[in-house]
C-alpha cells in the first residue's frame, strides 16, 4: 500500500470517521512515518466511509476494527494492518502494523470511566473495582474479543497515565500534521 501510494499521481485516499479523531491521527502518523502519499478523506462518521470504501468509492479506510470486522470476514475487504500492540483477538491473522514493517507505530482507542476531579478516593476505588470485575468477566471479554475490543482492566493511575502518554504522542501528530480544529 505504501509503494503504491508513492506511484500514483494524486497519491491514495484514505477515509476516516472525521477530521482530527483517532483515525485520521492514525493516518497522518503512518504518513509521518513511512511517506506514502496519503490524502485523509473526512466523513461525518465511520459509516459513510465504509459505504464509500464498499462501493469503490475511496481505496482506503481507517477504521475500529469493529466497524470492518464482518466486512473482512465476508470477503469483502482485505484488513492491511492493526495498530495497536498485539494482534486483534478478533482478527488473529492480521499483523500490527510493527510486525508489518512500521517502527514505533502503536495507537490505541481507549473508553474509560471518568469522575469530577473532587470525587472522594473512596467512591473512585469503588467505581474501579466494580468496572474491572466486569472486565475480567470471562463472558465479557469474549463479547468484547468479537467487537474487536481489547479489555484492559486497570488502576485510576494507570488509566491516568496512559491518557497522558498518548495525548502528548497525538499531540505531536496534530502539530506536525497542521490538523486544526474546525
Amino acid at each position: 500500500m505504501i509503494a503504491l501510494s508513492k506511484t500514483q499521481s494524486g497519491g491514495l485516499s484514505y477515509g476516516t470517521s472525521g477530521k482530527g479523531g483517532t483515525p485520521h491521527i492514525a493516518g497522518e502518523l503512518l504518513k509521518q512515518r513511512t511517506g506514502p502519499n496519503l490524502t485523509h478523506i473526512p466523513y461525518k462518521g465511520g459509516g459513510q466511509a465504509m459505504t464509500d470504501l464498499l462501493g469503490g468509492t475511496i481505496p482506503l479506510v481507517y477504521t475500529a476494527v469493529v466497524g470492518a470486522i464482518q466486512h473482512v470476514k465476508a470477503g469483502k475487504l482485505h484488513a492491511v494492518a492493526v495498530s495497536s500492540a498485539q494482534r486483534a483477538p478478533s482478527m488473529p491473522d492480521v499483523p500490527t502494523f510493527i510486525e508489518a514493517g512500521v517502527t514505533d507505530f502503536v495507537i490505541n482507542s481507549w473508553v474509560g470511566l471518568l469522575a469530577p476531579a473532587k470525587t472522594p478516593r473512596a467512591i473512585v476505588d469503588k467505581l474501579n473495582t466494580e468496572l474491572n470485575a466486569v472486565l475480567k468477566d470471562p463472558a465479557v471479554r469474549e463479547r468484547l474479543n468479537t467487537l474487536g475490543i481489547t479489555a484492559s482492566p486497570c488502576g485510576p493511575e494507570k488509566f491516568g497515565r496512559d491518557m497522558a502518554r498518548d495525548l502528548t504522542r497525538y499531540a505531536a501528530v496534530v502539530k506536525a500534521a497542521n490538523i486544526k480544529a474546525e
